[in-house]
C-alpha cells in the first residue's frame, strides 16, 4: 500500500524524536506476570481489575494498543486512553500489566500495514481527553474511553470492526467494552496470564 511507507515513517519519527515519552502508571496493584513475547506494533493489550467489575461489563475492564518498543527502555509502549490523569496517554507495557490480575494480549486479523495505520491513529489521540460516555462510541472524537480508541484506531485506517456486538446490547448499549474487543472473531489470544 502506498500509505505504508509514510506512516512507518512518522511512527519512526515519533520514536526518535521521543524515546522515553511513555511514563509510569500511578498508583496502581502490584501483580505478576512474565513479559510476553511476540508482540508487534498494533498487537492490544488487555486487562482484568476486579475492583472495576463493580462498573464494567464483561470479565476484561481496560485496554490499550501496542505501539512501538522502546531500546532505551527495554520495554513496549502502549497508548491508551485513561481516566487518571483523564487523557490518551502513553505508558510502558511492563507498567500496564502490573495494574492487571489477568491479562491477555489479543491479535487483530489483518495486514501489517493496517496495524501499523492504527497504531499512528492512536498516536494522534494523544493528550485528547477521556471520554466518560461508556455507553456510545465514535471514531472521530474529541475524546475517548480505552477500549473505543482501539476499536476507533482499527475501524479510522479501514480495518476490521472489532467490535464483537456493533449494534445496540442491553449489556453495552452502543459502546464498545473491553470484552467485546476480546471476544470479537477478528481478535485472537497471543498471549494470557493471571495473578489471581
Amino acid at each position: 500500500m502506498k500509505w505504508a511507507a509514510p506512516i512507518i515513517g512518522l511512527l519512526a519519527l515519533v520514536v526518535l524524536a521521543n524515546p522515553a515519552a511513555a511514563s509510569g502508571s500511578l498508583g496502581g496493584s502490584d501483580y505478576w506476570h512474565p513479559y510476553p513475547t511476540g508482540i508487534i506494533p498494533g498487537d492490544i493489550v488487555i486487562g482484568h481489575n476486579p475492583v472495576s467489575d463493580l462498573i464494567i461489563p464483561g470479565y476484561w475492564t481496560h485496554t490499550g494498543i501496542i505501539a512501538y518498543y522502546d531500546s532505551n527502555a527495554r520495554d513496549w509502549v502502549v497508548i491508551e486512553a485513561w481516566d487518571d490523569p483523564s487523557e490518551v496517554r502513553m505508558v510502558y507495557l511492563s507498567d500496564f500489566l502490573k495494574r492487571y490480575d489477568t491479562v491477555a494480549v489479543l491479535r487483530v486479523r489483518t495486514t501489517n500495514e493496517i496495524r501499523l495505520a492504527a497504531v499512528n491513529f492512536a498516536f494522534q489521540q494523544l493528550g485528547k481527553p477521556y471520554d466518560w460516555e461508556w455507553w456510545t462510541k465514535h471514531v472521530y472524537g474529541d475524546s475517548y474511553y480505552c477500549s473505543e480508541l482501539v476499536w476507533a484506531a482499527y475501524k479510522a485506517v479501514g480495518g476490521p470492526d472489532i467490535d464483537a456486538d456493533p449494534g445496540f446490547s442491553w449489556k453495552y448499549l452502543w459502546g464498545v467494552a473491553p470484552q467485546e474487543i476480546y471476544d470479537d472473531n477478528d481478535t485472537y489470544v497471543i498471549y494470557y496470564h493471571s495473578d489471581a
